[in-house]
């Protein structure tokens, strides 16, 4: 037991920075595919990474030394299929005359051990048939994939980390992880009646294609910044100037964001996400509204932000006669932040609601299904 509860441990402390990396293309996947986030769906793949997570990890752990397993002596794999029933016969203490034998039966490895195999793998069935939506041949088929995956892990002692195998291959494990997802194909039909089909989810979804909310607008956000990031790096390996680099970052926030939007109405972010900028009567913005509308979104609050910090950093080195002006300064520049944080937070509850970038500039936003 405390073997499953290690591995349930080690996964709730790696899955938040797995989570982290997976959640960005998740959004843009889902919003381009259905103009909004299905929570459902959404749900289903963050607990099957964490299942995924969980069955790889009750496979290769607790992790031993090396040396440890240098000097093993047991047995690296068993070819001989059916192999946990000739052990059940041999070594289980069942007697079917009598009764005080059956639960010290059910408790021994003879049965807790090929039980588990099979139950290591029903979530896995179950997911492929729900919410992949493979046909049960299909779901045997990857399930025993997967599980020869587990076990060439194992044979190979962690693909060559260690010098030998500190688990058993063991072919009784192919077949009973097969059954298993095999298993998992018929909880799913069995609770079809109560969770809800896929189109169902859909439609729901595509029903809120039409609202753009917070993290619709982040999720743009952050593919516009990515790609400006990495479209940046060679021009800092080859730019030595220090000055010059300095112009890279606004240049290309012009180019990728500024002009994408006066001449496509969006940006890729936006595109990729199914938004586009418009004014506040839903027509097309003019140009004159979206070089308003960035220099509210990024001047002001990068420059409030950027004064802020300044002003802050001024806190260690100015005379103690500055220090009245740079609190004073700190006061407003915070409380303009709270403004805008308060915005945003609106903005990520509100059905419908316009940043205040937006309103200074007559814009919005539009999402397409």
């Amino acid at each position: 037991m405390s073997q499953y509860i290690l591995v349930i441990y080690t996964t709730a402390i790696i899955f938040p920075i797995i989570a982290i990396f997976i959640t960005l293309p998740i959004l843009v996947v889902n919003y381009h595919r259905y103009g909004a986030l299905p929570k459902w769906r959404i749900f289903m793949l963050y607990t099957f990474v964490f299942y995924m997570m969980c069955a790889y990890f009750l496979t290769i752990l607790p992790l031993p030394s090396r040396s440890f397993v240098a000097h093993l002596t047991t047995p690296t794999h068993n070819f001989i299929p059916f192999t946990f029933i000739l052990e059940f016969f041999k070594y289980n203490p069942f007697a079917l005359r009598h009764p005080g034998t059956w639960l010290a039966a059910l408790k021994a490895p003879t049965v807790i051990q090929p039980a588990f195999n099979i139950l290591l793998t029903v979530p896995f069935g179950f997911y492929l048939h729900y919410y992949f939506r493979r046909t049960w041949k299909q779901t045997v088929l990857i399930s025993f994939g997967l599980s020869l995956f587990f076990e060439i892990t194992q044979l190979t002692g962690l693909y060559g980390i260690y010098p030998r195998p500190y688990r058993l291959f063991d072919v009784d494990d192919l077949m009973l992880n097969t059954l298993g997802g095999w298993l998992g194909v018929g909880l799913a039909n069995g609770l079809s009646g109560i969770l809800p089909t896929q189109e169902s989810v859909r439609q729901r979804t595509m029903a809120k294609s039409q609202n753009v909310s917070a993290f619709r607008r982040l999720a743009a956000l952050a593919v516009d910044w990515i790609i400006i990031s990495i479209v940046s790096v060679p021009f800092d390996l080859m730019i030595k100037s220090s000055s010059v680099n300095r112009l890279i970052t606004p240049i290309l926030w012009l180019i990728f964001i500024l002009l994408a939007e006066m001449i496509f109405q969006k940006t890729l972010g936006m595109r990729l996400v199914k938004i586009n900028v418009i004014n506040k009567h839903g027509g097309r913005a003019n140009w004159y509204q979206l070089i308003l509308r960035n220099f509210f979104a990024y001047g002001v609050i990068g420059g409030v932000f950027g004064a802020d910090t300044y002003l802050l950093d001024l806190t260690g080195t100015a005379p103690m006669s500055q220090m009245g002006m740079i609190h004073l300064g700190i006061l407003i520049t915070s409380i303009i932040l709270l403004f805008v944080m308060v915005d945003l937070l609106i903005d990520t509850f509100a059905k419908r609601h316009r940043l205040f970038f937006e309103h200074l500039s007559g814009t919005d936003t539009q999402g397409n299904a």
